[in-house]
């Protein structure tokens, strides 16, 4: 992850800082001031250029850019299907991205969200999909700020068709809002910023207690969790105080009971994107040979892995995914009649497997270098095992104990739904009150730029 943690993300306006929060209640009362939907759209637009100036502010042009020009291939792709100008604006896309990745720095923030945005659409529109909107709707779709810099993933027909009439902000919208805000605030600077604290420091330096790997090893898998669920959360959340609907990101990814399910479950708008845009374009889809499923499948996840930064951690990250993939879909292939859904202990043993899984993947992901598993190994099978732990260790220890103890109620009881169904109940309101003031004294002192900002 070194590749890109060394760039410059720093931020002006982010929603784990002040200044948004400040800056989201002008653009909310303004909005809600304003009775013209075009006058909406376009104050909204304006806001999420704004936005995303404070971060860098050329990289607007590069925004602009991207929305201009595949609109552009999606309107002549729809009006005569143009194979070769779509393959030509595709991957014009992706070499964007390999460059934005590769080369520039500052890291332009969300590049790899609105570039996947783009693709979708033109690749929608070549399809048939999509008979589109104007570029005033496209240009808001690009840069709607609350999911600008780190998804969810919205293709067109999921957000361009809420455009169309002047969105009614109601009770509902602005109690789903506040649960969410919440519930997402409190993951970010409580959960993944108190273990970014422990995690950090270990893997720049692995020469150390065996029990600190592996407080570092779980507590990475439980930070880039927390860290971009509650990024999703706030940004669903701050979304539904515009009257607008994203769709949910993650569904509790480490209560999967296998590959499959995990990617079911984890960065959905990701999965979906690479399902539907990657392997249902690859050849042998309709082939009954197994050998041309794992090959799209690992492709597939060795896409994914590359998204996410160019190098050989991620690329073997991919790789893995595509195995344990490709390994599930053998299993169950030979498996077919066995029952689909399983209950007690098989169910629980299953879940607990995958979670090892995910963790295991978690550390070719989490290392700087390759190279660096090489001490990683020997840190556990050499290193004293425990030195003991300061007070940041204690409390990444607690934190992975009472998530984990979380995740063993919600398996049965489906908790986030319930808040969201109790609208504006006392008891719900009080357990808001109580996170919100956990939120302020929990958190660290020193800001923890979002991970997937990064990426």
């Amino acid at each position: 992850m070194a590749a890109n943690s060394s760039r410059s993300t720093s931020a002006r306006v982010s929603f784990d800082a002040f200044p948004f929060w400040l800056f989201l209640l002008a653009v909310w009362i303004a909005y809600l001031l304003v009775p013209n939907n075009t006058a909406r759209k376009g104050l909204l637009i304006a806001a999420s250029y704004f936005f995303y100036a404070t971060w860098y502010a050329p990289y607007v042009l590069l925004l602009a850019a991207v929305t201009g020009a595949s609109y552009w291939v999606g309107a002549v792709a729809r009006k005569g299907r143009h194979g070769k100008i779509l393959l030509t604006g595709v991957w014009t896309s992706v070499a964007l991205l390999a460059v934005a990745k590769g080369w520039l720095n500052p890291f332009p923030v969300g590049v790899s969200f609105y570039i996947l945005q783009a693709i979708a659409y033109k690749i929608d529109c070549y399809r048939g999909y999509w008979t589109g909107n104007g570029l005033f709707d496209y240009a808001l779709h690009m840069s709607f700020f609350p999911r600008l810099t780190a998804g969810p993933i919205v293709r067109a027909d999921q957000f361009l068709p809420q455009l169309a009439q002047r969105p009614r902000v109601n009770s509902t919208d602005l109690w789903e809002a506040l649960v969410l805000i919440c519930f997402g605030l409190f993951e970010k600077l409580v959960i993944a910023d108190n273990l970014a604290v422990v995690v950090d420091p270990v893997f720049a330096n692995l020469h150390t207690s065996a029990s600190r790997v592996l407080l570092a090893t779980y507590g990475f898998a439980l930070q880039i969790y927390s860290d971009f669920s509650g990024y999703s959360n706030v940004a669903i959340g701050v979304a539904r105080l515009f009257g607008y609907k994203l769709p949910v990101n993650f569904n509790w990814p480490y209560l999967a009971a296998n590959p499959a399910d995990f990617w079911r479950r984890w960065h959905i708008s990701l999965s979906n994107w690479l399902r539907d845009y990657v392997y249902f374009s690859l050849p042998g889809l309709r082939s009954k040979s197994p050998v041309a499923t794992y090959r799209n499948l690992c492709i597939t996840m060795l896409a994914c892995g590359l998204w996410h930064g160019i190098g050989w951690p991620f690329a073997l990250w991919g790789l893995y995914h595509g195995a344990l993939l490709s390994g599930y879909h053998g299993f169950s292939s030979r498996h077919t009649g066995a029952p689909k859904r399983v209950s007690g202990f098989r169910a629980l043993a299953s879940v607990l497997l995958m979670q090892q899984l995910a963790v295991l993947g978690w550390i070719l992901f989490r290392v700087n270098h390759i190279a660096d598993l090489t001490p990683y190994a020997a840190s556990l099978a050499t290193a004293r095992f425990f030195t003991g732990f300061n007070s940041a260790e204690w409390m990444a220890l607690v934190l992975l104990v009472c998530v984990g103890a979380f995740h063993l109620i919600a398996w049965r009881v489906p908790l986030t739904d319930i808040a969201m169904r109790q609208r504006w109940n006392p008891w719900v309101l009080t357990v808001l009150l109580v996170i919100a003031i956990a939120t302020v004294t929990l958190g660290v002192s020193k800001q923890q730029v979002f991970l997937y900002f990064r990426f």
